[in-house]
């Protein structure tokens, strides 16, 4: 077996009892049938940092068909068998078992497994009998804080060019430096990551929107020229420095600011983008732009909803100092809706140039309220009036568009007035004032 470069000092960092029992099952079983198996990538470097691990990756010597019979009895996905790795899915938990690769015509081992992965800090395999093995360094990287690829950036750009992105956002949830060969590899290749996906460059950019640090991400992505081929408009946007938003400032540093301060949730995150990017380009005639860059990034359906209900209302106009104005806020949004908005329109508020001490005070009257409306349920669809159409419809009215605007004229009565909201005052209201609400 290869003798690997080894540091008893080092690989006790890493405490057995933090590793899954069912991946050091899948090692012993592997090792059990004559091949070499180890804990390798993420997991390991996680480990090392003590974070929590829900993938685990195992590289081995066994061919792809040797380790589907040795699990045969388990829940096994082979969707990536044809790429020598299949995954093995256990209490919710996923593990990748993949066949040692082979570069420069290697024989294919472990020392060559590590070689062509992708950064330093990911070049690490465990198992029980051997402890740590980190032929790249990969630990001091960690400890420096320091986020390169592992030997040749070109060629592990090539290999996979989606790697230019998760440097970006490893470094934005770790908190770790990009060192600059490996900025200087991004941005001499960053035109590679045409070839790449967009289903896969959407998921990490997700993961860097929601990473710790997604000022710095979209900061970094632009410099390295890769937005462009994420959001062109948010690139665009960066670079235009005559666009203006509120209060004469740059759009793009507008995005950043607020990104910085607003809670890791990817429907705000995203509305944030959008909003910011739909009040630049209103002026070009692009009002579906919202609709118009999330399909191209394929997002889901409901993310589009999500986020379209939450750019189509004016961030400047929506009081939440006024209880009667979040009410019908949550009548055109709905009321599940309604905190999210919140979280944006308070993000508004701290970054604007009004007074610290007008800030405090509109966010507690604008919390207070929110209290107090989701405390009281007040009435704000259709579903939550006292009265149906079928009321309506004893009264005289004939089903079709006059019954349907009679309720919404309603609705709209007791949103004002809440206490309103009881059938034999509506009713009475309806008697009464026939005519107006006709």
């Amino acid at each position: 077996m290869l003798k690997e470069k080894k540091s008893d000092k080092l690989y006790l960092k890493i405490n057995p009892n933090d590793i899954s029992p069912f991946g050091l099952f899948i090692v012993k079983k592997l090792n059990d049938f004559g091949f070499d198996a180890f804990l390798v990538g993420g997991c390991i470097r996680d480990l090392i940092l003590k974070k929590s691990v829900s993938d685990w990756d195992i590289a081995t010597l066994a061919p792809v068909g040797e380790i589907i019979n040795s699990f045969k009895d388990f829940k096994i996905v082979t969707v990536g068998e044809k790429h020598g790795t299949i995954l093995l899915v256990r209490n919710h938990l996923q593990y990748q078992i993949s066949t040692f690769k082979s570069i420069y015509g290697i024989q294919a081992n472990l020392q060559s497994d590590l070689r062509c992965r992708d950064f330093t800090i990911n070049s690490m395999a465990y198992n029980e009998k051997s402890g740590l093995i980190d032929l790249s360094n990969g630990i001091e990287d960690i400890r420096e804080g320091i986020i390169r690829f592992n030997e040749s950036a070109q060629d592990r750009i090539k290999e996979d060019p989606l790697r230019m992105l998760r440097a970006i956002r490893i470094a934005c949830e770790l908190a770790f430096k990009i060192k600059k060969t490996t900025l200087d590899g991004i941005y001499d290749h960053h035109e590679l990551i045409q070839k790449v996906s967009i289903e896969r460059i959407r998921d990490e950019f997700v993961k860097i929107l929601l990473s710790n640090d997604p000022r710095r991400g979209i900061k970094l992505l632009y410099q390295l020229k890769l937005l462009r081929f994420i959001i062109p408009e948010l690139q665009k946007c960066a670079a235009t420095k005559k666009r203006y938003f509120l209060n004469n400032k740059d759009s793009f540093k507008i995005i950043l600011d607020m990104l910085e301060i607003l809670p890791s949730k990817l429907i705000l995150r995203l509305s944030l983008i959008l909003y910011i990017l739909k009040s630049t380009y209103i002026l070009e005639g692009q009002k579906e732009i919202t609709t118009k860059i999330l399909r191209r990034i394929r997002f889901k359906n409901t993310t589009i909803k999500n986020v379209g209900i939450m750019t189509r209302e004016n961030w400047e106009a929506v009081d939440f100092c006024e209880k009667e104005d979040i009410r019908q806020l949550a009548f055109r949004i709905g009321m599940e809706n309604l905190e999210d908005f919140w979280e944006l329109r308070k993000t508004f508020i701290k970054t604007s140039r009004n007074s610290e001490k007008s800030k405090l005070v509109e966010i507690k009257t604008g919390e207070n309220n929110l209290k107090e409306i989701f405390k009281e349920k007040p009435p704000v669809s259709l579903t939550d009036l006292a009265i149906k159409g079928t009321d309506l419809i004893e009264l005289g009215y004939k089903e079709g568009k006059i019954l349907g605007e009679t309720l919404k004229k309603i609705l709209q009565i007791v949103i004002d007035n809440p206490e309103l909201n009881e059938k034999k005052i509506l009713l009475e209201i309806l008697t009464e004032n026939e005519e107006n609400v006709r």
